[in-house]
């Protein structure tokens, strides 16, 4: 009894170890991911730098003399049209220079044109024609002036745009050169930087850049090269390059904070998609497929041409597979399987 006994029991022991062994030996699950092939194209590389945006159009109005404001029509904010009134001012000694100075033109203009008669005539002598003449020439300068003076009285916007820095009311006393308001034309905005000679010939006329502005919540905004200085800043020793910007939503704003981003030299280069490239102590890896199986490899990533980024080192060839979703939890040497395959 005691000898079946030790039988049963070998034979329990024997399946419980099957059981544990056949269990070992389950396989574990392929793990799924998405692959993008690895692809040639052009890259270049970027220069990042940051600067203010500008309106491309920006005049401070003035006044040529001391005025007293009587009506301010317009606020800060408002469109204005060339040529729309926006404050009026009153000043007598501008007016009393403006009426003696038509007067005097006025007098001056009937004695040349009675005297160029008479000396056509022959009548009067060319010394006497000339200080007649002489004498209309000074008065017609001096009314000009004057008249300049006395119709900025009523001082209007010189350009289309919106008014800024209009802080008047009736009775404020302006002093002569004093800005009094701004109107900018935000339809083009300009941003200039300082650009390294050593890519200076890579750029022209019309190359693109990018503008990311940080008080936009880092907006991107297509720019162009407008202008490229060919002398360098004494300080910096780079040189001045303005860029344009179409402002067609009216968003850029004088004087906001912008990074640029300018594509330089262009090569033909390896690239992956952003996504690909992870980050493990320090070091940037990319995972390829093969047979089968995720094979992590060390990169060195160059220029960032979005979606993608160059790779400069690592074993990469044109057409092998990268990892682009699935990264996460995956391990080298791990059995995957390819969802789809984006090309």
């Amino acid at each position: 009894m005691k000898k079946g006994l030790y039988i049963l029991s070998a034979l329990a022991l024997l399946m419980t170890a099957c059981g544990k062994k056949e269990e070992a030996v389950i396989e574990k699950p392929k793990k799924p991911v998405i692959v993008t092939p690895v692809v040639k194209e052009e890259v270049s590389d970027l220069y990042i730098t940051d600067g203010s945006v500008l309106p491309q159009e920006k005049v401070n109005h003035t006044l040529d003399s001391q005025g007293t404001v009587v009506t301010v029509l317009k606020q800060n904010g408002d469109f204005v049209k060339k040529g729309e009134v926006v404050v009026k001012f009153k000043d007598a000694t501008t007016e009393a220079n403006y009426n003696a100075a038509k007067f005097n033109y006025e007098s001056t203009k009937n004695n040349f044109e009675k005297f160029n008669k008479l000396y056509e005539k022959q009548m009067v002598s060319q010394l006497e024609f000339l200080s007649y003449r002489d004498a209309y020439a000074n008065a017609t300068a001096d009314f000009l002036s004057k008249k300049s003076n006395y119709e900025k009285l009523t001082r209007k916007s010189e350009i289309t745009g919106y008014i800024g820095n209009l802080d008047l009311k009736p009775g404020n006393v302006v002093d002569a050169n004093k800005t009094i308001f701004t109107v900018v034309d935000e339809n083009m905005m300009n941003i200039t930087v300082d650009f390294p000679g050593y890519w200076l010939n890579s750029l022209k006329v019309g190359s693109p850049a990018t503008l990311k502005v940080s008080d936009l919540g880092g907006k991107n905004f297509d720019a162009k090269v407008k202008e490229i200085n060919p002398i360098a800043n004494s300080e910096t020793k780079k040189f001045p390059v303005k860029l344009s910007i179409e402002n067609k939503n009216g968003e850029l704003k004088d004087g906001m904070y912008s990074k640029v981003i300018i594509p330089t030299e262009k090569r033909d280069g390896i690239v992956v998609p952003q996504e690909a490239v992870f980050i493990r102590d320090l070091l940037s890896y990319v995972y390829i497929i093969e047979d089968g199986k995720a094979k992590r490899i060390e990169v060195t990533t160059g220029a960032v041409a979005k979606p993608n980024i160059e790779i400069l080192k690592g074993e990469l060839n044109a057409g092998d597979k990268v990892v682009s979703d699935g990264i996460f939890g995956l391990a080298d040497g791990d059995e995957v399987t390819i969802n789809n395959e984006t090309k």
